[in-house]
């Protein structure tokens, strides 16, 4: 306990002086037999400025520490379906936890293209491959968390509430500033198209509302959002927090006033050490 304590506890310690570098790539389907077809080919893929756009062939990296992990997070950027943003919601999640003992999977899935069952797939397939390769790294295979950034939270929460089974469900959740809803009046639309398409009909939008997937097998969550977020309504945490308190899941949810919206773990925000002292403790007590 202490040991966690020590890796968790340092809210003032500069994350940022330590350039975590991936210790390897993960391709997710080596054989190139994927689940459904986004559309996309290799060529198709761009970086810029390590925002990955129109990709077809997922992976992930592996960032360990230095010390025998305590847990592993999988970790879902966000950039609206459309790209994933790596810098700021990938590296920086690893140069944030690594130091402090936890292990971080960047997840770099493929784009729907309008085919919504394509990045939970992938991201079902990602939590396979950990599991199978936990106790070789010297992870207990119950310390498996995910968290996810705005479509990447999306992401997230839908892996959550719809994994596979057991073995892709993950042990908890953290959700930062995340698209929640496919519901017309809050939803993100630009991710909502990027995943259902232009016209997608009720159905499939209750379908894909990480609220309305919630039952009481959902893994326990922390939600963070800023009010004052101009992208991503803030009423997507409120539903999604108000959904696990209905179904009796250990949730939690802190709201700043202030922070907009795409900071991830490289942006410096107000209360931004509130936000780090309450997720620390939130999965300390999930890894405990």
């Amino acid at each position: 306990m202490k040991r966690l304590l020590l890796a968790l506890g340092s809210l003032f310690f500069a994350a940022n002086l330590f350039a975590a570098v991936p210790n390897y790539t993960i391709q997710l389907y080596p054989d190139g037999v994927k689940p459904n077809d986004n559309g996309y080919v290799a060529s198709d893929e761009i970086e810029k400025n390590k925002r990955l756009y129109k990709t077809s062939e997922p992976r992930m990296d592996i960032y360990l520490p230095k010390e025998q992990p305590t847990a592993m997070i999988l970790t879902c950027p966000g950039g609206g379906y459309v790209f994933t943003s790596i810098p700021n919601e990938g590296e920086a999640v690893a140069n944030y936890f690594t130091p402090r003992n936890i292990a971080v999977a960047v997840l770099k899935y493929r784009m729907p293209n309008q085919h919504h069952d394509i990045p939970l797939s992938d991201a079902v397939k990602a939590m396979h491959i950990l599991r199978d390769s936990a106790t070789t790294w010297g992870i207990p295979t119950n310390r498996i968390g995910v968290i996810g950034f705005s479509a990447g939270g999306h992401l997230a929460a839908t892996l959550v509430t719809k994994y596979y089974d057991q073995k892709s469900r993950p042990d908890f959740g953290i959700l930062v500033y995340p698209v929640i809803s496919m519901d017309a009046t809050i939803t993100h639309k630009g991710s909502c198209k990027q995943l259902l398409g232009e016209n997608p009909s009720q159905q499939l939008r209750d379908a894909w509302s990480a609220e309305k997937c919630v039952n009481e097998n959902t893994p326990p969550c922390f939600i963070v959002h800023c009010q004052d977020d101009p992208t991503v309504m803030v009423e997507n945490a409120i539903r999604m927090y108000q959904a696990l308190t209905l179904h009796h899941v250990k949730a939690e949810m802190l709201l700043l006033p202030t922070g907009a919206h795409g900071w991830g773990f490289s942006k410096q925000i107000a209360q931004k050490e509130i936000f780090e002292a309450a997720m620390n403790q939130f999965i300390l007590q999930q890894i405990q």
